[in-house]
């Protein structure tokens, strides 16, 4: 082993080879020009995508130094629906620095110190100067940025409008659902004031427009009784125990059919029995059987109805509007309400459905930025020029703290600077170069420029409309800080026992 053995142990050096394996199979990716990954399992299902998430979350990974850089990929699409790349880059950058440190000599908790004053240092500066303004054209800027790069690019204009408006209309991005329905082209995607129930009727049901619906949260089905109970009945008994439970289910079918004015779609979490859907139809209600409790409670918004345990319970629905569409032989029910609400379904257009897939994650990447920054107001220039503005804060003020941890605060600072000469790499140019003219900008003053990945050279971020969420840069920095001191505390890997 080559490593300075003082102060690196084998698992260590194991645990950050691993680490920046993974780093190198998503590196390419990163930035408007990264390249896709085909991804192929065992069955020859592929997927092709530079969706750093979705690569990181299809690896099959065995090493737990390699799974914890999955772990905290996991963590920033959790947190800020975007960055995964970023923030992966960032640690194996951070990981490759602190091998230099060991070789000058410095103890592990040194540099884990050192990371974490350099991490607070940087993240002090950044949320110091940032720009606090939720507009709709920043919006709009912010949704572009983060589908610059992927499937939906070629719709720039109407993909950002359509991620804008759905969660300006929603006040948040959990409140916007998305659906898929393959035909057409990404153009032909739009935004659906309402619910789309990706369910048809049990049978045959002319829609009206303008029609009444009920929530149903149990089903209409004969009570299951529990496997471990065993109880003997004769065929009498039998008998009259079915027909006692069909006798109660025809009661409450009856309550539907009376509360609806025989006319209406009744909606029901869970199983229909067919006597019930029988009767319902023939006297005029529609019924819609096993609807997911998402889409039960997108509904009770949408209407402004509740969601009723039981027929007995449920209360004279609310005039809605329903509509029956077919999509390559499957059928959709759409329906709005005629009160406020604020549910809206995405409805995402595409060819096939593998171009389908990653159109949908790419309106996931732009809702969930758009969501941060309407939440905050705050954001940052994009393009990685925010890492270097933070490089050049921290090399300025680590003289003042001298020692050791000096020299971890500055590998901290260069292994900011990652990110724009990713960035730049992957679309072709001199990531030396690139870096350091950002770096004099930044200097200078002009605290916003980034790499230009069309011409080469810099420009500037804000003019160019690359923005990014404050949010995203400060978890990135956190995640990638966090799991590189975790790696490097590590000193041995002992078998545990089996899980009893």
């Amino acid at each position: 082993m080559n490593e300075n053995e003082t102060n690196t142990s084998k698992a260590q050096v194991l645990n950050i080879r691993a680490a920046k394996a993974i780093v190198e199979t998503v590196r390419s990716t990163l930035g408007p020009m990264g390249m896709d990954k085909m991804m192929v399992d065992g069955a020859g299902n592929v997927i092709v995508t530079n969706d750093g998430a979705t690569i990181l979350r299809e690896l099959d990974v065995a090493h737990p130094g390699a799974r914890m850089m999955v772990e905290i990929s996991k963590t920033q699409e959790a947190l800020c629906y975007d960055g995964t790349t970023t923030t992966v880059v960032l640690a194996g950058q951070l990981l490759s620095n602190s091998e230099t440190l060991f070789e000058k000599g410095l103890h592990p908790n040194v540099i884990c110190r050192g990371y974490h004053e350099a991490s607070q240092m940087a993240l002090d500066y950044l949320l110091s100067d940032i720009n606090n303004s939720d507009s709709e054209s920043l919006l709009h800027e912010v949704a572009k940025t983060a589908i610059t790069g992927k499937a939906v690019e070629t719709s720039t204009d109407m993909v950002s409008a359509l991620c804008v408006d759905a969660v300006m209309a929603a006040g948040e991005v959990d409140k916007v659902r998305v659906i898929s329905l393959p035909g057409g082209s990404i153009d032909e995607s739009y935004l659906f004031n309402g619910v789309i129930v990706s369910k048809d009727f049990v049978l045959d049901y002319d829609v009206d427009e303008d029609t009444n619906v009920m929530l149903i949260n149990t089903g209409l089905e004969e009570e299951k009784s529990d496997e471990n109970v065993q109880v003997q009945l004769d065929a009498d008994s039998y008998t009259q125990f079915k027909q006692a439970g069909k006798k109660d289910l025809l009661e409450q079918a009856k309550q539907i059919v009376m509360k609806m004015n025989g006319k209406g779609i009744v909606f029901v979490r869970d199983g229909v029995h067919d006597h019930v859907c029988a009767f319902l139809r023939k006297n005029g209600i529609g019924v819609v059987r096993r609807v997911p409790e998402s889409t039960m409670r997108a509904l009770k918004s949408t209407l402004g109805i509740a969601v009723s345990q039981t027929p007995e319970e449920a209360e004279s629905s609310a005039v809605c509007k329903v509509s029956r569409q077919k999509h390559n032989d499957v059928y959709y029910l759409f329906v709005s309400g005629n009160v406020e609400s604020d549910q809206s379904t995405l409805v995402l257009r595409g060819a096939t459905q593998s171009t389908l897939d990653e159109v949908e994650r790419g309106f996931d990447d732009a809702l969930g930025v758009v969501s941060l920054v309407k939440g905050s107001g705050q954001s940052v220039a994009g393009g990685g020029s925010s890492f270097v503005a933070m490089a050049v804060h921290l090399r300025a003020h680590a003289a003042s703290i001298g020692g050791r941890a000096q020299m971890a605060i500055e590998a901290f600072a260069d292994a900011l600077e990652i990110v724009p000469a990713t960035i730049a790499e992957n679309a072709g140019f001199d990531s030396l170069d690139t870096v350091l003219a950002i770096r004099n900008k930044i200097q200078n003053g002009d605290l916003s420029y980034g790499p230009d990945v069309t011409n080469g050279g810099v420009k500037d971020m804000w003019e160019a409309g690359v923005v990014e969420p404050t949010a995203l840069i400060k978890q990135a920095v956190l995640s990638a800080t966090e799991v590189t001191t975790s790696i490097l505390r590590i000193d041995d890997i002992v078998s545990r026992r089996p899980v009893e």
